[in-house]
């Protein structure tokens, strides 16, 4: 059974919606992709954070009789997952007229402020 999209995914998807309006048609499909990863990529990083918060920067890791301190595993996911998602949103702006990218830097802007 498929999920039921919660408000703040919808939210991001009305936002990006304004950015994808711009743009041309014969590149709208692959930013509407874009733009469905990206949504998905902000949800996980936002559950991510709340991991990391919950459980710290670095966890105790026990193997047998070993123990040691090691990089909570959430928190290497996150950076992962924060440097594609940079990159998608370059993509995503990439995709624009070259005079629209300004005004859509501070749309993207706007948008990167509410995370």
């Amino acid at each position: 059974m498929a999920a039921k999209a919660s408000p703040p995914i919808c939210a991001d998807m009305r936002e990006l919606n304004k950015i994808i309006e711009l743009v041309p048609d014969d590149r709208k499909h692959v930013a509407k992709k874009l733009a469905h990863e990206l949504v998905f990529m902000r949800a996980t990083l936002d559950e991510l954070k709340i991991t990391i918060r919950g459980v710290g920067a670095v966890d105790l890791f026990e193997q047998g009789k070993q123990s040691f301190l090691r990089e909570n595993p959430a928190l290497k996911a996150y950076n992962t997952t924060i440097q594609r998602y940079s990159l998608l949103f370059k993509q995503l702006t990439d995709l624009l007229p070259k005079q629209t990218q300004d005004s859509a830097d501070n749309a993207l802007y706007d948008f990167l402020k509410q995370g």
